[in-house]
């Protein structure tokens, strides 16, 4: 079953509607971004959650060339041990935050459809997954346009025991086929859960729905 991650949530009302749509992970973005927020502020959105024995969906702090102990500090005070790394951190940074800080890592990657993904191959074992967005010039991810998806069965080949995110422009219209097709580990999205720049509970839902349909599709 493909996991569903709703991204770039910006208040504790954002989290119960991802709770309710019954989201796998939910996003915090701590850097330069329209969505940014603070540790202090996702702290403050996680507070409904942690009233329960388990927080429930799983955040993840999603993070641009951070240093190591700066990653490390953010999930102390956030108690998130999940990080989504978008800039150009190191396959050893990764596999670092990993190993002395018990993190789970995810690597976004730009997909650029050429050559130059072949690059990726280096993170395959140091990583726990690896999120793939749409590639565009002096950004790091969240353009909310798709890529080419059918480098994404190339990617698998590279990279085939490394769980793949899909990201870019997805939409509740678009990712019924995205799963069926790719049956990724996980879908990720932003802009397409929102209305007017903000997050729609009715397209939350919808999203998710879809992904899961999608995920009973042979």
């Amino acid at each position: 079953m493909t996991k569903v991650k709703l991204c770039g949530l910006q208040s504790v009302q954002d989290v119960l509607a991802a709770k309710t749509a019954q989201a796998d992970y939910i996003g915090f973005v701590l850097a330069k971004s329209k969505r940014e927020v603070t540790a202090q502020e996702v702290n403050q959105y996680l507070a409904p959650l942690r009233s329960e024995h388990e927080v429930n969906p799983t955040p993840v702090l999603v993070l641009v060339n951070r240093t190591e102990e700066e990653i490390a500090f953010l999930c102390s005070v956030t108690g998130v041990t999940h990080v989504q790394l978008c800039g150009e951190e190191s396959q050893e940074l990764c596999s670092r935050l990993g190993t002395l800080h018990g993190l789970h890592v995810w690597k976004t990657w730009s997909v650029r459809g050429s050559r130059e993904d072949d690059m990726l191959s280096v993170y395959g074992d140091h990583v726990d997954a690896v999120l793939l967005d749409t590639y565009q010039f002096a950004t790091h991810g969240g353009t909310g346009h798709p890529f080419q998806w059918d480098s994404i069965s190339r990617i698998k080949t590279m990279i085939p025991s490394t769980p793949l995110i899909i990201a870019g422009g997805l939409t509740p219209l678009t990712v019924g086929s995205l799963v069926a097709q790719y049956h990724p580990f996980a879908v990720d999205v932003s802009s397409g859960i929102e209305t007017a720049g903000k997050k729609d509970p009715e397209k939350m839902n919808a999203f998710v729905e879809a992904a899961r349909s999608g995920s009973h599709v042979s």
